[in-house]
């Protein structure tokens, strides 16, 4: 098949891998906000944490997507975003606790990981192609 040679085939192709840059990374960083939430999380399931409240859940979680929108153009504001995730799993930890001690709570949570992780991928692999 023949490659283009044309200047708009060298864009063409150029915009492609800029787009791909932007993908990878993109999924790089949503990869680590979510180890660092699921991180948090298991430390707050460890500690056996209670719960923060309806008040201090959505003051703070407001307040760092607040922050996290404000910084966007800063290196801030990626520290904003892994403090959101981060509060996120400390404020899911407890939830999931609950849930592991009901009697089917391990087999209740690992099947909602495992679809989350179907889905994620599967979408992702929709998107990348």
């Amino acid at each position: 098949m023949n490659q283009p040679t044309s200047p708009a085939g060298i864009t063409q192709q150029t915009s492609v891998l800029a787009t791909n840059k932007v993908i990878r990374n993109t999924y790089l960083l949503l990869s680590m906000t979510l180890a660092f939430s699921a991180l948090t999380a298991g430390v707050s399931m460890a500690f056996n944490l209670p719960h923060p409240g309806i008040l201090i859940t959505l003051v703070g979680y407001f307040g760092l997507l607040f922050l996290t929108t404000k910084f966007r153009e800063s290196a801030l504001g990626l520290v904003f975003v892994f403090a959101l995730t981060g509060f996120m799993g400390f404020t899911l930890g407890p939830i999931i606790g609950l849930y592991l001690k009901l009697p089917n709570g391990p087999q209740l949570v690992m099947n909602a990981l495992g679809a989350t992780a179907v889905t994620f991928v599967g979408l992702s692999a929709y998107a990348l192609t």
